[in-house]
């Protein structure tokens, strides 16, 4: 069984690995195999951030001492918008299909339900990863618009399927 947990200050080392990695792995995430242009400190100090903040959480999982995937959860501090938040979510591509997706999911889910504050969570997808849209759509997101050429790849585009869940 794979560990989900709150990432931890001392996890920053082994997230940016993480992060090159499974960037490496696909073109549906913001960065790719150069992962995030952060230091060590500056990763520490988000991920310690994310912990303490009741308006962003980050859970991740593991398999042994191995970061194996990661879901974020943020919103904003101003009243009028605190009620939505924007999810993030990515998983090693050789744990596809083993559930782990589904266990960062729960939580972040369980999370937003008992925060007090988050009435929907959105998301942006790109429109061509259908294996996603068909796992968020599983849990009850729906589609609400595209964003055309929302992400630039060397010189091509690629749109985003934008999916929102009440909660």
């Amino acid at each position: 069984m794979f560990e989900i947990r709150l990432v931890q200050k001392e996890d920053a080392k082994e997230m940016l690995e993480y992060l090159k990695k499974v960037g490496s792995e696909t073109d549906f995430l913001l960065f790719g195999k150069e992962g995030i242009s952060l230091s060590l400190e500056e990763e520490a100090h988000l991920l310690e951030r994310m912990r303490i903040s009741p308006y962003a959480k980050m859970f991740i999982a593991k398999d042994g001492d191995l970061i194996i995937g990661t879901a974020s959860i943020h919103t904003s501090t101003k009243p009028r918008i605190k009620h939505k938040a924007e999810l993030g979510i990515s998983v090693l591509k050789s744990y596809w299909g083993k559930g782990v997706s589904k266990l960062l999911m729960d939580k972040i889910i369980e999370y937003a339900k008992t925060s007090g504050f988050i009435e929907m969570i959105l998301l942006e997808v790109a429109t061509t990863n259908t294996r996603a849209i068909k796992f968020y759509e599983s849990y009850g997101f729906k589609s609400y618009g595209v964003a055309r050429n929302a992400v630039k790849i060397d010189q091509g585009y690629l749109d985003w399927e934008l999916m929102r869940l009440d909660v």
